[in-house]
């Protein structure tokens, strides 16, 4: 008798592990590894660099924006935004004037996230998801997103599980670190899981000598021979030595070019490119496309309706 017991026992246990196994297999089967690139702040550069990168690899991406600072130097217009929308890009609302709503009463998490909803509708525009700033978020304001968006981003440098909460969704900030980069995206083919990357404004550094004269901020750059453009940002500096920051426009600037400011005519000599954002993010696209061509690169939104989340 204790040994008919023992055998039942034993089959009820197989059977019920079964049964958990064949409801986790469902959930993996129905997962899908997708990649979204979020460009939070609307800089200018989501449309000057950004949307030609995308649209060259017959792509989309998103656009998170602050409302205060739309039209406001070095950021986006409500025309740009027109024209993202119209390419497939999907604007994303980034509050009103970017707090961290971790720290703002629920009257004013209220404020900072139907205004900036209402304001981008206001211009013609379709706003269904949010992005935390700073990705602060807690249940309050999580409740209030509820509210008025269908989900919202934060950080924590990780994939969106199977069951995911989509007034949390997981995301990486985009490093100097391509292979790291690709890293993940390997990771998430592999698991069949959904990588968000988001970045800001689009630049890159290099390491300089030989300078001669002061460059102004804003004016443009030309590298020979290499051919390539840019526009000066800011002077930096690295170990070892004075660097650069500016936007690259055109073409890739090389080692040994002699760098020249259009208005200043001030010179010096590229050393070393410290990294080049327009390329690297270029080659992530590159990298999915080639490696994992049924992966596909969505906006937030579509990642939702492929993941069946209402």
């Amino acid at each position: 008798m204790d040994r008919s017991i023992f055998c039942v026992c034993i089959l009820f246990l197989i059977s019920s592990c079964s049964t958990v196994t064949v409801k986790d297999t469902s959930v993996i089967a129905g997962a899908r590894p997708l990649v979204t690139f979020v460009f939070d702040d609307g800089n200018e550069t989501d449309y000057t660099l950004a949307r030609d990168i995308f649209k060259s690899h017959a792509g989309v991406a998103c656009a998170a924006i602050t409302t205060n600072w739309l039209g406001t130097k070095n950021h986006l217009n409500a025309s740009q935004l027109a024209e993202l929308q119209k390419d497939g890009w999907e604007i994303l609302s980034h509050t009103e004037s970017h707090p961290n709503l971790r720290a703002l009463s629920g009257s004013e998490v209220e404020t900072e996230l139907s205004r900036s909803k209402s304001i981008l509708e206001n211009l013609g525009l379709t706003v269904k998801n949010l992005v935390y700033p700073y990705n602060k978020t807690n249940e309050t304001v999580k409740g209030i997103a509820a509210k008025y968006y269908r989900s919202a981003r934060e950080g924590g440098s990780m994939p969106n599980p199977y069951a995911l909460d989509r007034y949390e969704l997981k995301s990486y900030s985009i490093k100097h670190n391509p292979g790291k980069m690709k890293n993940y995206i390997d990771n998430a083919y592999s698991e069949k899981k959904w990588l968000i990357f988001y970045h800001h404004q689009i630049d890159a550094k290099l390491k300089i000598s030989d300078k001669n004269g002061n460059f102004i901020s804003g004016e443009d750059l030309s590298f020979r021979p290499s051919g390539a453009m840019g526009q000066y940002t800011a002077g930096g500096i690295v170990f070892m030595g004075p660097a650069i920051y500016f936007t690259p426009l055109r073409g890739i600037p090389q080692a040994d070019d002699t760098i020249t400011g259009r208005t200043s005519g001030a010179t010096c000599k590229l050393d070393r490119v410290i990294y080049n954002e327009k390329e690297d993010i270029n080659g992530m696209i590159e990298y999915i496309h080639k490696n994992y061509p049924d992966m596909q690169i969505v906006t937030i939104d579509k990642g939702l309706d492929l993941l069946g989340i209402p």
